[in-house]
């Protein structure tokens, strides 16, 4: 009976090994990753709206700057609310005067510069950008530069209404963005 039981004790327990992959960790990472990259893509994208720009006799490639890189890139575009059309935007040739159809858009955010909460926030951001590209801080003048796609059918006064806002904080390097002419087919 003694033997009996030291082999018995003497015998390492059965342990059953059961092996699995936790597989909770990484979906996690692939969703956050997934959110990254949407973001990441929509707000490089929203720095060029759907503008048609004008036609020009002469046009300077354009370098390519970025916010980063010393460089705001301002869209007056036209935009109807969700749902609606514009019928004189369609009628008339891409003529529209309703001031509410006109939005004035910088880094994915859009503006109307004619309600003042929108107002004080594009000045904002104007100030910011034109402090950010001051030499010395008590600098009068910024060295920030402005590009200013407007659509070719924009009412100048929304252009007129950034130029002034820009000239406000010392911004004085604007550039006007156009469009390259279609070649003669002589």
């Amino acid at each position: 009976m003694s033997s009996h039981s030291r082999t018995a004790t003497s015998r390492p327990p059965d342990v059953e090994e059961a092996t699995s992959l936790n597989l909770v960790p990484m979906v996690d990472i692939m969703f956050l990753m997934l959110l990254f990259f949407m973001l990441g893509s929509d707000m490089g994208q929203r720095e060029l709206e759907d503008v048609v720009l004008p036609a020009a006799v002469s046009v300077k490639t354009d370098a390519g700057y970025a916010a980063d890189q010393g460089r705001t890139t301002v869209n007056v575009y036209h935009d109807t609310p969700r749902g609606a059309t514009c019928a004189a935007f369609a009628l008339e040739g891409g003529i529209c005067r309703d001031g509410a159809h006109w939005k004035v858009g910088v880094r994915g955010h859009d503006y109307d510069v004619r309600d003042e909460l929108d107002l004080a926030k594009l000045r904002g951001l104007l100030r910011g950008d034109a402090d950010d590209g001051r030499v010395i801080a008590t600098d009068q003048v910024s060295e920030r530069l402005v590009m200013i796609r407007a659509d070719r059918a924009a009412p100048y006064g929304a252009v007129q209404h950034v130029m002034n806002l820009c000239a406000e904080f010392g911004i004085y390097r604007i550039e006007a963005g156009a469009a390259q002419a279609a070649p003669d087919s002589h």
